[in-house]
């Protein structure tokens, strides 16, 4: 093989090389667009917090930076909306399999008085044993609330403890990055959460 032909060859391996690179670019490019199409980041809501909670040390958001959180606010004494989302979050995690390793489920409750942390372990295990338990002060769970736009009020009757709250009871989806994507109602289909859940771990890994 001559020296012309050997440049040839390897100017064609290298121009080859240089158009699957910016192939590659351009589909990462394309799945990235398609999260922010389809999940644009709502900067009007969100934040890290810190709270007591069930890990047996506070839970400081930003320790969950490269998983997809999903969170959730209300109360263990909650007779029906509660549990049923919850119930729907661990549906989520089994039906995403093998990438629900990259995900975390967060349960804030804003009943403090009777949700101690031992009361809330329990509760969130019942569910599902990965899933993350948190609460704190009266004014530490009422700003971290405010913070995502989440409403409850406490009124009387609803439990044997004399009261409970009429509260939202939206599912809230972070990024990677911690930034809130999408609202889901309570009611929402864990496959379209599902899906959400891989467009983000998909785009965050370039994965097309």
């Amino acid at each position: 093989m001559n020296a012309v032909l050997k440049k040839r060859i390897a100017a064609g391996v290298a121009a080859a090389l240089v158009l699957t690179l910016v192939t590659l670019l351009v589909l990462q490019w394309r799945v990235r667009q398609q999260a922010l199409e389809r999940l644009p980041v709502n900067s009007r809501m969100g934040g890290d917090f810190v709270l007591p909670s069930t890990l047996g040390q506070p839970l400081d958001t930003r320790t969950l930076r490269g998983k997809i959180v999903l969170l959730n606010f209300g109360f263990t004494s909650c007779p029906d909306v509660c549990p049923m989302v919850l119930a729907r979050l661990r549906q989520t995690v089994k039906e995403l399999g093998e990438d629900a390793g990259g995900v975390q489920v967060v349960f804030v409750s804003f009943d403090p008085a009777r949700d101690s942390l031992p009361v809330l372990k329990d509760y969130v295990r019942h569910f599902n044993p990965a899933f993350i338990g948190a609460t704190g002060t009266d004014v530490q769970v009422a700003q971290t609330a405010a913070r995502y736009g989440v409403v409850f009020l406490k009124e009387k009757g609803g439990s044997a403890a004399g009261y409970g709250f009429a509260h939202s009871d939206y599912i809230y989806l972070l990024d990677g990055e911690g930034r809130v994507r999408k609202l889901y109602a309570g009611d929402a289909r864990t496959t379209e959460i599902a899906e959400d859940v891989r467009l983000l771990q998909r785009a965050a890994r370039g994965i097309f």
